[in-house]
């Protein structure tokens, strides 16, 4: 379980560090406007992720800027939402969280709660909207736990994307655009992996979806998904980071739906290339495909994907 940070030299050591890590162009002097209020500041323009974002002090916490971007921003922009960070104690009333697992790694979180831009949105539909999320349980420092949706690791280096995932859910969200429908590409996980390899997990997910598209089996002229009885349905498990326990429930989840699937299923094991070998060797003597991921920056790049659709 995660628990909220309160301590105040370590939300500030942590903040430091989101400011260090996050990327971005920097656009000086912009007049950046919300409901009932606007500052001249600079913003950062993460260019291939499609926002801009801006650290601004505010009393008693900081406020995280965001805006959606898919071009370069001018000199006035308009903010898409904003994470409050207190800078003291743990607080329920705002919706940013600095949070830590139990092995010490710090985590952006936001509880949920959202305010909409169109009359009738609920503050908690969000938590709706974006059900497939990666939601943890969240210990606060007075024993009361609630939920918290984990936007990134503050180290990891796919930060500047995992936020701007956020910024776009947060985008189609504010514009009454229907959720994501969940695709059934992958088995789901049969374990609550850690909160670390869950925002990978869905990096992984997105970029194996485009690459299907790529091939026209996704989405495409002819989809694959939607041929059943013509083709084998490729069906997918996920291996985000190679843990033996995940690998393992991985391998039997996949196993036992191929096994109810027969001869209309294809499954494919996906795990990173950089499997110890020993588990690599026994990867591949399974009775079925077997795809390795890396990173290429913050995108994952497949080998094997090909051959394994064939």
């Amino acid at each position: 379980m995660l628990r909220a940070v309160g301590e105040p030299r370590r939300i500030e050591r942590a903040i430091k560090r989101l400011q260090g890590a996050l990327k971005g162009i920097p656009s000086r002097s912009v007049r950046v406007t919300w409901r009932g209020g606007e500052l001249r500041t600079t913003i950062y323009w993460a260019r291939d992720d499609a926002y801009w974002w801006a650290v601004e002090p505010r009393p008693a916490r900081d406020a995280l800027l965001l805006g959606h971007a898919p071009d370069a921003p001018a000199k006035r922009e308009s903010i898409t939402c904003e994470i409050n960070l207190p800078r003291a104690g743990a607080d329920r009333k705002v919706a940013g969280i600095i949070a830590a697992d139990e092995r010490g790694t710090l985590y952006l979180c936001h509880s949920g709660r959202m305010g909409g831009s169109r009359p009738g949105q609920r503050k908690s539909g969000f938590r709706d909207f974006l059900r497939d999320g990666v939601w943890r349980k969240l210990a606060w420092p007075d024993g009361e736990e609630t939920e918290a949706l984990v936007i990134a690791p503050l180290d990891s280096p796919r930060l500047t994307r995992l936020l701007g995932q956020f910024v776009d859910a947060v985008r189609r969200f504010k514009a009454g655009e229907p959720p994501t429908a969940r695709t059934g590409l992958c088995v789901e996980p049969a374990i609550s992996d850690s909160a670390m390899a869950a925002c990978d997990r869905r990096l992984v997910d997105v970029a194996l979806r485009e690459e299907l598209a790529k091939r026209g089996l996704f989405g495409g002229a002819e989809d694959l998904f939607s041929l059943r009885g013509e083709r084998p349905q490729p069906l997918f498990a996920l291996v985000a980071d190679g843990g033996p326990e995940e690998l393992a429930m991985a391998v039997g989840s996949l196993s036992l739906a191929s096994a109810r699937g027969g001869p209309d299923v294809r499954p494919i094991l996906v795990a990173p290339a950089a499997l110890a070998d020993p588990d690599s060797d026994a990867l591949q003597a399974l009775p079925f495909a077997f795809v390795r991921f890396r990173w290429r920056g913050a995108r994952a790049v497949f080998d094997g994907l090909d051959d394994a659709l064939e």
